[in-house]
């Protein structure tokens, strides 16, 4: 198995997401308290997290909540959903479905890290970087 490059964005956000005096860089929402979360439930909601386990769940995700998912499009069910523990994971997983070693993949620069380095293992890559002046594009082989 190829080994991946150190993340830089982790390494990065490992430095200074909680040290920071503003962070300008998250890609998720302001932080709650569970108690907060739970005060804009309503009564089922509520009972539904109070009794919530925090077991493992079936590979594919919790068969409810593959359920919500797709009753949120007209031409799915819960077996055309996968659920993820985050981005990292679904990123690896589609990487490595789409991409073999004679493909060539286009990368948009800057990006999620992942979007670039698992490529990277796979096949030869191409980063064209979001530049207005379009001087940022670089190549790498495997």
């Amino acid at each position: 198995m190829t080994r991946l490059p150190d993340f830089r964005l982790e390494t990065y956000f490992s430095r200074w997401e909680f040290t920071a005096r503003h962070h300008l860089t998250a890609s998720d929402v302001q932080t709650m308290t569970l108690g907060e979360l739970l005060a804009l439930a309503d009564d089922q909601d509520r009972a539904a997290f109070e009794n919530l386990s925090l077991g493992y769940t079936k590979t594919f995700g919790d068969p409810a909540l593959r359920e919500v998912i797709a009753g949120m499009y007209e031409r799915a069910d819960a077996a055309d959903v996968i659920c993820f523990a985050g981005a990292e994971e679904a990123l690896y997983l589609a990487m490595n479905v789409l991409l073999d070693a004679g493909d060539h993949a286009v990368v948009v620069t800057p990006n999620y890290q992942a979007a670039e380095t698992v490529p990277l293992a796979l096949c030869e890559v191409t980063g064209v970087a979001l530049d207005p002046a379009g001087t940022g594009r670089w190549t790498s082989t495997r």
